[in-house]
């Protein structure tokens, strides 16, 4: 009778900690996908704070107090953000700047286009490869110059800005010049009642952005959002294992060591994966900004597609790519270059920038790989590309970046999971 009571009362048990649990994820759940912008800033201010626990610890050794050694560190990450932030917005071009840098985009876009397809010889048949493309491709080079061309209100600002140029200037010599024939690249692509099209296109634009609450309000929900990293790095500092140990709490007694193994293992391999993809993430951008400032590119902008580039390696597959587009879009308009190697000039230098590419990946592969990352991340390629793809869909550029580390913690939760039931003689 007292056996049947137990098992009664051990099956009321199971099914309330079955259903609590359950619901208790699920909650979880919807409030992460509610919240999911809130991801990126977390994630990257855990990560911060996850990498100066080391840093931490030596402090506390050489003598300092534990609120101290926080304060110095919290000083060093919010210092180290403005100031990345201050040089990444000194490279970034000014309004004018961003207009001239469409203007050059879409001219030497056309030229170069032109000049591949042999229309300035031929405007009518071209050469071969306009014969056998041209109707393929035509279509998509349209939308992309409708893409960049400029709408009203930009014709304005920047007929505004040529006023206001110095007889001599560039933009007066060159890029007014480059504006008047993309206007006409323009009229003929798309006839004369373009502008008045681009016109209405701007005017709902304008409205849509009134209804929305305008770029301020945008601008100002981002900044809001990734105020959260600061505070998730200085709080997850602050704590003590108290995290650790809440978590260790709801366990029972007998799986106490079990619990504390898949803790550590996960630690480990959060820290080999975090020091080794970092090391590599910098190796690849330096490669990127020596090859690409070796070749000619100004130093700012050889740094600031480095630094593109190793950001984007941390995504497999997909940082090569990134770095070979926003170089080659550089190359696109570049026009007077001081490269170092004589053989560079601006008509190859495209395929300077894909050797580039070629040399970092080759590195990448051969060097930075093997020795810098090591056996951290050892997963199938297909389960990477899926991965990366799944975590694109659902969280988009977070999902990508964070999608193999996930799959790594995931992996050794798993693998200790049942060594460590094998171990207990559970399963």
């Amino acid at each position: 009778m007292a056996d049947s009571l137990q098992n009664r009362r051990d099956f009321r048990k199971l099914v309330i900690y079955s259903i609590t649990g359950g619901f208790l994820i699920i909650a979880a759940l919807s409030l992460i996908w509610g919240l999911r912008d809130l991801i990126l800033p977390s994630i990257v201010g855990a990560l911060a704070a996850y990498l100066c626990r080391p840093l931490l610890r030596i402090m506390k050794r050489k003598g300092l107090s534990h609120s101290l050694s926080i304060l110095v560190l919290f000083c060093i990450f919010v210092g180290s953000i403005t100031l990345l932030t201050k040089q990444i917005q000194s490279i970034i071009p000014d309004d004018e700047g961003k207009l001239v840098l469409r203007i050059r985009t879409q001219y030497k876009l056309n030229v170069k286009y032109r000049d591949f397809m042999g229309l300035n010889k031929d405007p009518r048949k071209g050469n071969f490869f306009y014969q056998m493309l041209g109707n393929e491709v035509q279509p998509t080079f349209d939308k992309l110059n409708n893409s960049i061309m400029f709408d009203p209100g930009e014709r304005i600002n920047f007929e505004y800005f040529a006023s206001k140029a110095k007889e001599g200037s560039l933009l007066v010599d060159k890029y007014y010049n480059y504006y008047l024939a993309n206007i006409t690249a323009d009229q003929k692509r798309l006839g004369k009642n373009f502008i008045k099209q681009k016109a209405m296109e701007h005017k709902q634009e304008l409205a849509d952005q009134k209804d929305e609450g305008g770029i301020l309000a945008a601008i100002g929900g981002i900044i809001s959002l990734w105020l959260a990293a600061p505070f998730v790095f200085l709080f997850l500092l602050v704590d003590e294992g108290e995290i650790k140990k809440n978590l260790v709490y709801l366990v029972p007694n007998k799986y106490f060591e079990m619990i504390l193994t898949m803790i550590d293992n996960v630690d480990e391999a959060i820290g080999n994966y975090l020091r080794g993809t970092l090391t590599e993430c910098g190796l690849v951008g330096l490669t990127f900004t020596v090859c690409l400032f070796l070749i000619g590119i100004e130093f700012q902008f050889a740094l600031l597609i480095g630094l593109i580039a190793g950001l984007a390696n941390a995504i497999p597959f997909l940082g090569p790519a990134i770095g070979m587009i926003v170089g080659m879009s550089y190359a696109l308009i570049a026009e007077e270059i001081s490269p170092i190697i004589p053989m560079v000039t601006v008509d190859n230098m495209i395929i300077w920038v894909l050797v580039t590419v070629g040399i970092a990946q080759g590195l990448d592969n051969a060097v930075f790989q093997p020795i810098v990352l090591g056996s951290a991340v050892s997963l199938h390629p297909l389960v990477v590309i899926i991965g990366v793809m799944g975590g694109s869909i659902l969280l988009g550029f977070a999902g990508m970046l964070f999608a193999i580390p996930a799959i790594v913690i995931f992996k050794v939760l798993f693998v200790t999971f049942f060594e460590q039931m094998k171990a207990y003689r559970i399963i």
